[in-house]
């Protein structure tokens, strides 16, 4: 974009492109992942009206509704972690993630009771 904007023998540099393009309501954004491949499944509204009709029953009979989570699996070693944690040295971690380095796996779940509002990891 920058080219585009140059006069001949003149340099532009990104924080005049950055200006110019918030004076034109843009600004950076990140992907958002809103679109649903296919078409929705038809059994999907009896399956949720299933569920909500279970969730009434527990919740009439003051039963706990319980609400698990699980996340994708991670390898478990010395890998770099996202985050800057604060210390006076870097912390090291193998270049790459390959199972062959790892200590395990885990799956990294939650548990949480939607009546009571307890939740634990």
């Amino acid at each position: 974009m920058a080219n585009q904007l140059e006069p001949p023998g003149q340099g532009v540099r990104l924080p005049t492109i950055a200006r110019l393009l918030r004076n034109h309501d843009s600004s950076l954004r990140v992907h958002a992942n809103e679109k649903e491949p296919g078409a929705p499944h038809p059994d999907r509204n009896p399956q949720v009206e299933s569920i909500e009709e279970q969730l009434a029953k527990f919740r009439a009979a003051g039963q706990p509704i319980i609400s698990v989570d699980t996340k994708k699996k991670a390898l478990i070693g010395e890998f770099k972690q996202a985050g800057k944690p604060w210390g006076k040295e870097p912390i090291e971690g193998n270049v790459q993630e390959f199972l062959p380095q790892a200590v395990g796996r885990a799956a990294p779940s939650g548990i949480y009771d939607l009546q009571r509002n307890p939740g634990a990891v």
